[in-house]
This record gives structure tokens, C-alpha cells and sequence, in this order.
């Protein structure tokens, strides 16, 4: 399990929503160290360069293994198929987290993976509670805001708003921004552009760059 819980470790979870072909992978990747870091991903699509697993027996074996080479690794599961299959691998992040280490844990397309809008359950909602003090830092990957669990959007510090689909979704994300529904409804297709608001400062507009 989490060993070395430390407190003051900032809140750094993030939470990026957009509508397909936002740009939300290539903003992850601008957000998480390239070289040098832990990453764990759930990331049904590959969208992450990391080194792929499809079944979870084999990514909780290397992922052991690679923690207790105490080198820096970047793991994915890739083959979820329900949410079971998310809370299990929230469990196996769990077991090495630490808070000497920071480790960086990608959540891809999140909300398809939950049984609702309302609290994370198990696994998830445990890890948006306590990650944090054990050196966990979390990105929360959905479409819409509605759709995610609300310990999710109330537990990242720091939201990302790229293109949105309507109205219905700039509303959601309005809601946990408090930039107006119109003014998120003018970010322009195919250039990286997303509202972050982190918690307790303004809004603020923001590019991200392409990268490999």
C-alpha cells in the first residue's frame, strides 16, 4: 500500500475536458515530465507513449517490478473493458505510491469507466482522497464535465477546458470554472487553446504545443 504519507504535498490533480479531437492527450503530455518521472496510465486508446500492457495480471506484475527498481518507468493498461477493470488498476496504484517519489497517474476517458456522475467509489474515489499525500498526481481525462464523478471535479485543483461540444457541456464545465458558458464556447477547433482555472485564481487562457 501507500507508504510515506507526507501532507504537505501540494494539490496538483488536474482535470481536462474536451470534446474528441480537443487535444486533451497533447495536453497531458505538456503537463507530465517527459523524462525522468513515474507515469501510470489507464489508457484504453495507447494515446500516451508509454510501455503497454493489455491485461492486468501483466501490468500489476511489471509495475511491481519496476517500482522496486526505485528507476523512473512509464506503464500502461490498455486493456480495460469495464469499470471493474478501472478500479483494479487504481488498486495497483495504490500499492506504490510514495511520498518520497512523485508519480504521475493519467486517466484516460474516465467517466466511460464509472458507474455515475455522483461520488468515485473504492479504488477511484480512494485514490482522489488520499493520492495526494502519498506523492500521487492525477489526470482526470473526460468528454463532458457532467459525466465525471464529482469526487473527481472536486478533487483536482486545476481545471482544463478545451473545445466543447454545445451549450449543455459548456454549462457543466461553467459550473466548475465559473467562466461564463459563452466565452467557453469560443475556443476554435485544431489549435491546443483551453481555460485552466486553478483553484483560488482567475481563469486564464492558455496555449499547449504539439508534441511527439
Amino acid at each position: 500500500m501507500a507508504v510515506n504519507k507526507n501532507p504537505a504535498l501540494e494539490a496538483r490533480h488536474a482535470l481536462l475536458i474536451g470534446a474528441t479531437g480537443a487535444g486533451k492527450s497533447q495536453a497531458v503530455k505538456n503537463l507530465v515530465p517527459r523524462r525522468g518521472a513515474r507515469v501510470i496510465a489507464f489508457d484504453p486508446d495507447g494515446d500516451h507513449g508509454c510501455h503497454e500492457f493489455d491485461t492486468l495480471p501483466a501490468f500489476a506484475k511489471q509495475l511491481a517490478r519496476a517500482d522496486r527498481s526505485g528507476k523512473p518507468y512509464r506503464l500502461a493498461y490498455t486493456g480495460a473493458t469495464k469499470p471493474g477493470d478501472l478500479q483494479k488498476f487504481c488498486e495497483c496504484v495504490w500499492a506504490v505510491l510514495d511520498g518520497n517519489k512523485l508519480t504521475h497517474v493519467i486517466l484516460e476517458e474516465a467517466a466511460q469507466f464509472t458507474t455515475g456522475s455522483g461520488p468515485a467509489q473504492e479504488a477511484l474515489g480512494n485514490l482522489y482522497l488520499r493520492a495526494r499525500k502519498y506523492g500521487g498526481i492525477l489526470y482526470g481525462i473526460g468528454q463532458r464535465a457532467a459525466e465525471m464523478p464529482s469526487t473527481m471535479r472536486m478533487n483536482s485543483a486545476h481545471k482544463y477546458i478545451g473545445v466543447l461540444e454545445g451549450m449543455m457541456d459548456a454549462k457543466a464545465a461553467s459550473a466548475m470554472t465559473d467562466i461564463p458558458p459563452e466565452t467557453l464556447l469560443k475556443t476554435p477547433p485544431g489549435e491546443l487553446r483551453f481555460w485552466h482555472r486553478e483553484n483560488g485564481r482567475e481563469p486564464e487562457y492558455i496555449q499547449f504545443k504539439y508534441l511527439g
